[in-house]
């Protein structure tokens, strides 16, 4: 059948390269709003000095500064429609897996930009029908420029002065083609420094001690990405190359209160991953407005991880794991968003394959995970007035699951995941949207595989029964302008959750990710941004808080929170934006998250943390940023409370972490030649 699979997948991809090729006799496309962002929703649009008013260096840094809006983007590893997020190029989605929306945006440069279309509770995007805000990001490029990027830590994890990052754009056009090539080069470096003390369970110290922590990331990309924008055609090519070398070193030295500290404990990781990616994504347009979209993509991942654990008195602990992941995704879509119910459907298809071996206490695991989805769709809108709308649609997914270790287990997985959106646009500077859905997570096929966690002492075996776990949710969410200097958006959602995922004793007595039953979560979004021109010119004030609380039946302690979950997150910003130079403060207030483990409740801590921001414009051409983080010195507590046999059962003693990250001042040049 995979067999099968991958013939329909090479016969798709070559009548889209058919299609392709035929457009090549079209005329050129000159306007790109006028076919793929027609004018039939309520959008706020940033061109011209409104656009110039979004001061920053990338599509990042000005997206970030748009009241309201907040960029979701997604990390499920397989397939087109969990990936990206609700930012969209010239209309379409980025087709990659292997680099973040985030890592794109930040590459696409401000002298690109033409307009930002900021759709706050309706959009005509099918592709990103799941999001109720989205953006537009419109660029053009007439003639061949280049922009580059230097960045520098001045901090002590670099012995001696040298660049931490390295980044260059290359813009071509050529007739209806626009080529951009990027190069990007990463040495980042980042260290801290740990007090431990354990004590037992009648609160007697047994062992304090001291840990450097020190992580280096050297990561090359190299991409190629050209679209040819014409009248009733989009075509889009991409090809990419990423090499990424992780290492982790943590030097512990420890012993018992009072006495010579004469114990070590040293871990070393290296992580080698090498991934190659290609993508094809061509929208055609029909008559009467009708859109055809058709979109490929292979990506091939290999990681290579080593450690090792040293410890005074004990034998080297040796870690050792290699993956191999396929996939192959082909995704059709049909839309007529001028008709009188908006139609669109389409199907997705992709093919996934995980392979690891593992080598850990003498012995030698191998896993096989494949998997083939199928996940068509329809949805429909329709349009009541000029102020509501309804959105509905329907996904469903098909899923062969196959894993394999010691013994081989399959699942045929059935989904229906409907969604509902009822939207309202005020004419009085303020909308909102009723949302209910049925949403299923994307199972992660490394979670199927055995994996360790040196620096808590954990190990966690693999789970090739793992199942998806799922949702159905409602939300709503206001946005309003009471006045014509504050903006305020509030989302509140509660979900009511199955098949949650916790840490389980499995069916081999080991610990491990499973099935754990139900939950539910409720949880709200507040976003608020204050001009204060009035204080001072340029500036603005924002904040940005959120909420979460959850209910789980745990069969070993009762009623408690899920896994990971941080009820309280809060930051607040102050920026001044004015036409040669930027400044701003950010604070960001204290957070916490408790994980369950079987023996183990682990509670991670961090403190206020203040970074700020200097930019100045040198010339047309060139900018100038420092940016200093955790200017009161970051400080984290991380808490290990151990139980005797089980959580819930005999208190077994502690140990805490305070770790401390000193200021890292960045500094940035920018330029364009």
């Amino acid at each position: 059948m995979e067999k099968s699979l991958n013939k329909r997948l090479s016969m798709l991809g070559a009548l889209l390269c058919t299609a392709a090729a035929s457009a090549s006799a079209a005329p050129e496309y000159t306007d790109s709003q006028s076919t793929i962002d027609p004018p039939q929703f309520a959008v706020l649009n940033y061109d011209g000095q409104a656009l110039e008013q979004l001061y920053g260096q990338n599509a990042l840094d000005k997206i970030e500064q748009i009241p309201g809006f907040a960029l979701v983007q997604n990390t499920a590893s397989r397939g087109l429609s969990a990936a990206g997020g609700n930012v969209l190029i010239n209309g379409a989605m980025p087709a990659s897996k292997s680099e973040s929306l985030s890592q794109i945006l930040s590459q696409l440069p401000a002298a690109h930009i033409t307009a930002l279309h900021f759709y706050s509770t309706g959009h005509p995007f099918g592709s990103v029908s799941q999001y109720n805000q989205v953006i537009n990001v419109l660029t053009h490029t007439s003639s061949i420029t280049t922009n580059w990027q230097a960045h520098s830590k001045l901090t002590s994890a670099y012995q001696s002065y040298r660049p931490s990052e390295l980044a260059a754009q290359l813009s071509v056009p050529i007739d209806v083609w626009q080529h951009q090539i990027n190069v990007h080069y990463q040495d980042d470096r980042h260290q801290s420094v740990s007090s431990i003390a354990s004590q037992s369970a009648q609160q007697v110290i047994t062992e304090v001690g001291s840990e450097d922590f020190f992580e280096k990331l050297n990561s090359r990309l190299l991409s190629l990405n050209s679209t040819r924008q014409q009248t009733a055609n989009r075509l889009i090519l991409s090809a990419k190359t990423l090499q990424d070398d992780w290492q982790t070193d943590f030097n512990r030295l420890y012993g018992r209160m009072y006495h010579p500290l004469n114990h070590t404990w040293q871990y070393n990781e290296s992580i080698d991953t090498v991934e190659y990616e290609f993508s094809a994504d061509w929208l055609k347009k029909l008559g009467q407005g009708k859109q055809l979209q058709l979109v490929a993509l292979q990506n091939k991942k290999t990681t290579n991880n080593h450690s090792v654990t040293t410890e005074t008195g004990e034998q080297n602990d040796v870690f050792k794991q290699y993956k191999s992941h396929k996939e192959q995704v082909m995704q059709f879509r049909f839309a007529a968003p001028h008709s009188l119910l908006k139609p669109e459907f389409g199907i997705e298809i992709s093919r996934n394959q995980l392979d690891a071996v593992t080598q850990t206490s003498g012995s030698q695991i191998a896993s096989r995970v494949s998997e083939i989805r199928y996940l068509p769709f329809v949805a429909f809108t329709y349009t009541m007035n000029t102020q509501w709308q309804l959105y509905t649609r329907l996904n469903t997914e098909h899923t062969k699951l196959k894993s394999t270790t010691a013994s081989t287990h399959r699942s045929d997985l059935n989904f229906i995941k409907p969604l509902l959106r009822l939207s309202y646009e005020s004419k009085h500077n303020w909308d909102f949207a009723l949302t209910a859905r049925h949403h299923v997570d994307q199972l992660d096929f490394n979670h199927f595989v055995a994996s360790q966690d040196a620096g808590f002492d954990r190990s966690q075996s693999g789970n090739h029964r793992l199942q998806p776990s799922q949702f159905n949710e409602l939300a709503a969410q206001l946005n309003t302008r009471p006045m014509d200097s504050l903006f305020i958006s509030l989302k509140i959602f509660n979900q009511w959750q199955k098949d949650i995922h916790e840490i389980v004793t499995l069916t081999n007595d080991s610990a491990g990710l499973g099935n754990a039953g139900n939950a539910t979560l409720l949880g709200s979004v507040l976003s608020a941004t204050l001009n204060t021109d009035n204080f001072l010119s340029g500036s603005q004030l924002s904040l940005d808080y959120e909420y979460s609380t959850a209910r789980y039946h745990d069969p070993l302690t009762g009623t408690r929170a899920t896994t990971g979950l941080t009820p309280h997150s809060a930051s607040i910003e102050f920026r001044r934006d004015m036409p040669n130079y930027s400044w701003g403060i950010d604070i960001s207030l204290p957070e916490s998250a408790t994980y369950f483990y079987q023996d183990e409740i682990f509670v991670e801590r961090d403190h206020t943390e203040i970074n700020a921001f200097g930019e100045y414009s040198l010339s047309n051409t060139l900018r100038v940023k420092v940016a200093i983080n955790a200017l009161n010195s970051a400080k984290y507590t991380y808490k290990q409370t151990y139980f005797d046999a089980k959580r819930g059962e005999i208190f077994d003693g502690e140990t805490r972490f305070d770790e401390q990250v000193q200021p890292v001042v960045t500094l940035s040049l920018t330029g364009t030649l």
